[in-house]
């Protein structure tokens, strides 16, 4: 039988990270792993998952976090990120560069584990066939970030937008050369990975299934792959093989966190994240300050989900007192909005790994939900809602709202009060006195978002129900960057704000739509490292 070694560092960065590195490999590496067993080639499959996660980014470049004023602390990456500038701060565990390097060493991890399958006969035995479809998983996912993160969001009538280099194999090559491809190109290699690893998978093969793509997070991450691609049926019937038969059930008991204390604060985004919570399919953990940043502490507090955003677009804005979405003393999770200028619901713990005790030096962790059975619930709502099958859009939007808000302040859903809700809000910054349009002060904002989609979403209730869907979504991802690539899948103009000076807008960005599918904003997608751009792959445009 042939040994498969793997030297993950060598083959992950050098190859994967597409630069140039002859004298690191000529260095042996101490520490190798031989993949010839099943044990060996599931334990591999632990460095396939994310250690550097993109939700920072994504968070920052979102219309969730506003400029609360130079005299609050901040850091480089967060106002590079805010203004949408090309990053250019020190390096980080969450800046765009840790993103693209980590999200290729987990794909490289994938594929060794695959090309160590084959050389073992194949997935033959059942360890190895579900490490098979996990491998799969995990490589699809690992695409799905990068693909997101650093290129424009899937548009049918865009064929041309640039990709990223699709790694369906184990590097061996010294200085490999890539081609970029095409966001589709991309998008249709994730699904054939996912179509043929999903049916692989089999949860007994692990200790604790939610730290693995197990069966309903792998349905789930479907799911969302093809609520993107725009394939409604398809996010309907993934979402489903999620949730299964009950997914009431399944939802997050919303009840029992809110019966945690207020203080400490982290210890409800710890429960949050229990492998014991029965809504989370999948849980991942990342080198991240987001603990510090969207929790107690406050360290940095500049850049923000403050009273603003909370006051006029959710948790705290009065357009939730009309039926149906609540009220803003409604929210069961309301108790936890944090004070001192900072309205954060607590999703994100903040963990510390003492690399030295003695010099009480070492790494922030924080833990995140990649897939959810609120998200699939929400996910399949939306699907719903792009085929009119409203019906069942409604039902599952009841689910979710019922379980988000408590008993007395719940209201059904029903497309006449959506419809009235949606009437009576003013599109966001839409009141604008001609002569100064982009200045803010003193108007209407509101959590309803002007929509330019690159696909067609008819006036009226359809458009009404994604207004509702949206909120909903905002509100469930808060804090994990979710909201990020729904303004890039619905071209919602952002605004940047000084909220605590008497200034106007200093940018937006803002995509204007037509019969053709319209000009997108270029910065609706982080721009690749430069050793990577130095290396040969093409920039993109700016």
């Amino acid at each position: 039988m042939k040994k498969h070694i793997v030297y993950p560092l060598i083959l992950a960065l050098a190859a994967v990270a597409l630069a140039s590195c002859d004298d690191f490999l000529d260095k042996m590496p101490d520490s190798r792993a031989e993949l010839d067993s099943e044990e060996k080639i599931v334990k591999m499959l632990v460095s396939a998952y994310p250690k550097n996660c993109y939700n920072m980014c994504a968070e920052f470049s979102s219309d969730n976090v506003d400029d609360y004023g130079s005299t609050k602390s901040h850091n480089q990456l967060q106002e590079e990120l805010y203004n949408w500038q090309e990053v250019s701060a020190v390096e980080t565990n969450e800046n765009p560069n840790a993103v693209w390097s980590n999200a290729y060493v987990t794909i490289a991890a994938a594929n060794q584990a695959l090309s160590a399958i084959q050389d073992l006969g194949g997935a033959n035995t059942p360890t190895l066939k579900a490490a098979r479809g996990e491998a799969l998983l995990c490589r699809a996912y690992g695409h799905w970030v990068l693909v997101n993160m650093f290129c424009m969001h899937y548009n049918t009538n865009h064929p041309e937008d640039l990709g990223v280099p699709y790694m369906d194999h184990a590097e061996t090559e010294l200085n490999p050369k890539y081609d970029r491809g095409t966001v589709a190109d991309v998008y249709e290699k994730m699904i054939a990975d996912i179509e043929e690893g999903i049916p692989l998978i089999d949860d007994a093969i692990y200790n604790i299934p939610k730290y693995h793509f197990n069966y309903k997070a792998a349905c789930c991450f479907a799911s969302r792959v093809y609520l993107f691609h725009e394939d409604w049926d398809n996010a309907i019937k993934y979402a489903g093989m999620a949730l299964g038969s009950d997914p009431q059930s399944q939802l997050r008991d919303l009840a029992y966190l809110a019966g945690f204390p207020r203080n400490p604060l982290n210890d409800i985004s710890k429960a949050y994240n229990s492998t014991s919570v029965k809504a989370n399919y999948l849980i991942a953990t990342g080198m991240s300050d987001a603990g510090a940043i969207f929790g107690s502490y406050g360290s940095v507090n500049r850049y923000t989900h403050g009273k603003s955003i909370a006051t006029y677009e959710t948790t705290e804005t009065s357009a939730t007192t009309m039926s149906p979405l609540g009220s803003k003393y409604g929210w069961k999770m309301r108790t936890w909005i944090y004070g001192s200028g900072r309205y954060i619901l607590p999703r994100t713990p903040y963990v510390f790994e003492y690399t030295d005790p003695v010099q009480k030096i070492g790494y922030t962790h924080s833990l995140f939900v990649i897939a959810s059975a609120d998200e699939a619930l929400l996910n399949r709502a939306e699907a719903y809602i792009m085929k009119k099958d409203y019906t069942s859009a409604l039902a599952d939007m009841n689910m979710w709202a019922k379980n988000q808000i408590t008993a007395s302040y719940y209201k059904e859903l029903t497309e006449e009060s959506i419809n009235n809700w949606a009437d009576k809000l003013a599109y966001d910054m839409t009141d604008k006195d001609p002569e100064k349009p982009d200045d803010l002060k003193n108007k209407n904002r509101t959590p309803k978002k002007e929509l330019n989609p690159g696909f067609l979403v008819e006036t009226g209730t359809q458009e009404n129900m994604i207004h509702a869907i949206l909120f909903m979504r905002r509100i469930e991802f808060m804090h994990m960057g979710m909201r990020w690539f729904d303004t890039r899948r619905y071209g919602i103009t952002i605004y940047r704000r000084l909220i605590d000076q008497d200034e106007n807008t200093l940018v937006k960005i803002t995509d204007k739509m037509s019969d053709e599918g319209g000009n997108r904003d270029p910065r609706r997608c982080l721009q690749l490292p430069a050793d990577v751009i130095a290396a040969g792959l093409t920039k993109n445009p700016r």
